[in-house]
């Protein structure tokens, strides 16, 4: 699709929709797209709103994941949640990136759940 301008607003806009669906389809929560970014420029909002995780949605032909999970990280800072860095390249599979002792804890917390732990 496009790399800059409106086509890149939109592509990126769908994909925060899709994921905003996603969790809220596959979780307890409810997840929506985080507008306020777009509204007021404010960082701390995520791009798809939700209790607990920070997300910082990418979608470009070739992302840059490490540059995804700073932002996600510098603008957890400021709201307090665990920053997680979703992204998607073209005709590939969504990753989801983030850094390791916060991913042991909601790891420990599905084995809790499993009763393997």
């Amino acid at each position: 699709m496009a790399s800059r301008g409106r086509g890149a607003r939109i592509k990126g806009a769908t994909f925060e929709r899709q994921l905003a669906k996603y969790f809220t389809d596959n979780t307890c929560l409810e997840a929506k797209r985080g507008i306020g970014q777009t509204r007021s420029g404010g960082s701390e909002v995520s791009d798809v709103d939700m209790e607990i995780i920070h997300v910082e949605a990418k979608r470009h032909k070739r992302c840059n994941i490490k540059a995804a999970l700073r932002q996600a990280i510098a603008d957890a800072n400021v709201n307090g949640k665990i920053p997680v860095a979703i992204t998607k390249d073209d005709r590939e599979d969504i990753l989801c990136t983030m850094r390791l002792d916060e991913w042991v804890v909601f790891f420990n917390a599905y084995l809790e759940l499993k009763n393997l732990k």
